[in-house]
Formats: structure tokens, sequence, C-alpha cells
């Protein structure tokens, strides 16, 4: 049991991200390399989806631009310390919602641009079958 990892701690978050970090690097590299080769129609509600997430992490973020204040705590040095301490683990260590809420727009961006490309690939790879078999009939 000590080897389950409570995805919403912040270092749960944080292999969450880095193992969907991966995955989406590998798909951007398969399509690069021609690993595979999708329509554009068949990519399409993919490719909406991702331009729809992207857009709502980016309001997310805007959003969450109320964590860089330090909340109010009260007027004594203590107050002080822990507000400072709060605002600094929301929204600039690694692992924070801002933090967070980039990578994923990262990886969002990074998995459209892998299908996008594959679907290039595979307009090109059609393109070209068509022109052969033109060629062969003439």
């Amino acid at each position: 049991m000590s080897d389950i990892v409570n995805p919403l701690t912040s270092a749960g978050m944080g292999a969450a991200v880095q193992s969907v970090t991966a995955e989406t690097q590998k798909l951007v590299d398969a399509a690069k390399g021609g690993g595979f080769k999708i329509t554009p129609e068949g990519v399409k509600p993919i490719r909406d989806a991702l331009t729809e997430l992207v857009t709502d992490l980016g309001a997310l973020q805007y959003q969450s631009s109320m964590l860089d204040q330090a909340p109010q705590l009260g007027d004594h040095p203590y107050g002080h310390t822990v507000a400072k301490h709060d605002q600094k683990s929301a929204s600039e260590t690694e692992g924070s919602a801002t933090a967070v809420l980039e990578q994923l727009r990262q990886v969002a961006k990074q998995a459209d641009e892998a299908l996008a490309r594959a679907a290039g690939l595979y307009k090109e790879t059609e393109s070209q079958a068509f022109s052969a078999l033109q060629t062969k009939q003439a």
C-alpha cells in the first residue's frame, strides 16, 4: 500500500503531469517519424477538444492568479509568515497550481501538434498514392 500515490498531493500531481508529458512526447515523436497517420476528418474532434482544453486551462490560469496574492491571515508576524508560505507554495513552487496548469497547457498543445502532423502525413501519403495511381493509369 505504500507505493500508492495520492494524485491530489503536490508530488502526486507532479508525477501525473510528468507521466502525461512523457506519453505525449512519445506521440509527438511517433508523428514526426511517420509512426502513425490519421485522416484530417478523423482527428478533427480530438483537435477541437484539445483547442478547447488549452483555452479552458488558460482561463483557469487567469482565475488562479489570485493565488499570487498573499492571503490575509492577520496583522501579526506569524500571520505574515504563514501567508507568505501559502502564497509561495500556491503560486511559485514546482507542483503549484500555476505550474501544473501551464504544464498541462503545454502537453495539450504538444498533443495537438502531433495530431496535426499525423493528419498532414496522412494527406501527403494519400496524395502520393493518388499520383502514383494516375501515373500507372496513364
